[in-house]
């Protein structure tokens, strides 16, 4: 499937030619850049010293229909344009009969004084609604950042504070981070909060909260070094604070299934980088898989990602519980790379 061509560079151009109009909706995964985006929209307008009147939020389970008419038919007070944000209606997932009803005629005639705003979190692309904003005003869609993005911000965004940090030391504190600007941002926010002039290494190590995603690396790490003792206190650490057995076992499989096809994509010739494009990933990042490849090698990697299937199957048959099913594939996981 051709994966659809972003629309954000289309509501860069609006935003810096202060010329928004119409109907937009903001949606996706990377919520910290929705609402940046979504405030330097709101912001843009000037609200003539009336911004009660002129920028309303409407939540739909709290309005009714009326209301919302209400809004847009009402005339902007002491200003050109009024802005109006709907925020988690959820009609571009799975709309009701009555609002399908409402939203069908209703964006078909939006006054020209009005801003509408849907802010959502996820859409069907096959919803009737959906097709009726793509026709009618802009869809744009927050997908994660690439880490090397986020590298760059992070150095931005130090510089700003007029602080430093070197560029490995930045990759080394994206590649603890979980995907989200908003993950990445707090974790920032620690270290330019209590560092001085520069942030180093250590920092990072002793500041930076590590994602559930870098903690399994570190169990992978222990299935190389035969550390059984040390996987299970990783397990444990995981558990106590109530991350769940199938995320942990589905990250395993997601790494080791990335391990498999960086060894698999290596054995033909390819880079790190054509490795980082097919897996998307950062180069800096798809060092870890190409080096707990080579560690692992391919037969156990491919026995492993197949092994998945069957602890799922397992788990939902109700043959054994999801905890004891993860410590069990770990154990087995630091036997089966040591035979």
């Amino acid at each position: 499937m051709v994966k659809q061509q972003s629309k954000l560079p289309e509501l860069k151009k609006h935003i810096k030619e202060k010329d928004l109009k119409g109907i937009y909706l903001l949606y996706g995964e990377e919520v910290y850049m929705k609402e940046v985006y979504l405030k330097k929209m709101t912001d843009l307008i000037d609200y003539g010293g009336f911004e009660d009147f002129n920028h309303i939020v409407i939540d739909p389970e709290e309005s009714d229909f009326s209301e919302t008419d209400d809004a847009i038919e009402s005339f902007p007070v002491m200003c050109e344009k009024k802005v109006i944000v709907i925020k988690d209606s959820g009609i571009f997932q799975k709309a009701k009969e009555e609002e399908k009803k409402y939203w069908s005629k209703r964006l078909d005639n939006i006054p020209d004084h009005i801003i509408l705003i849907f802010d959502e979190e996820s859409v069907d692309k096959r919803n009737a609604l959906y097709k009726k904003i793509v026709k009618n005003g802009l869809d744009v869609e927050f997908c994660h950042i690439q880490p090397s993005e986020v590298v760059t911000w992070v150095e931005a965004e130090v510089l700003r504070e007029k602080k430093k940090i070197d560029k490995n030391v930045a990759e080394y504190f994206v590649s603890l981070c979980d995907e989200g600007m908003s993950y990445v941002k707090n974790e920032l926010d620690k270290l330019l909060c209590y560092c001085d002039k520069e942030i180093t290494r250590s920092d990072v190590d002793r500041l930076v909260s590590k994602a559930v995603g870098v903690r399994v690396f570190e169990l992978t790490d222990c299935m190389i070094a035969d550390d059984t003792d040390g996987a299970l206190a990783v397990l444990s650490e995981l558990k106590t604070i109530r991350e769940p057995a199938f995320k942990i076992l589905y990250l395993l499989f997601s790494t080791f299934d990335k391990m498999l096809r960086a060894l698999l994509m290596l054995q033909n010739g390819e880079n790190h980088n054509d490795i980082a494009v097919k897996i998307g990933a950062a180069p800096f990042i798809v060092k870890k898989y190409v080096n707990g490849a080579r560690m692992f090698g391919e037969d156990f990697l491919t026995e492993r990602v197949m092994k998945v299937a069957d602890i799922d199957l397992a788990i939902k048959n109700g043959e054994i519980g999801d905890w004891e099913a993860l410590e069990n594939y770990v154990i087995e996981s630091c036997r089966k790379i040591h035979k």
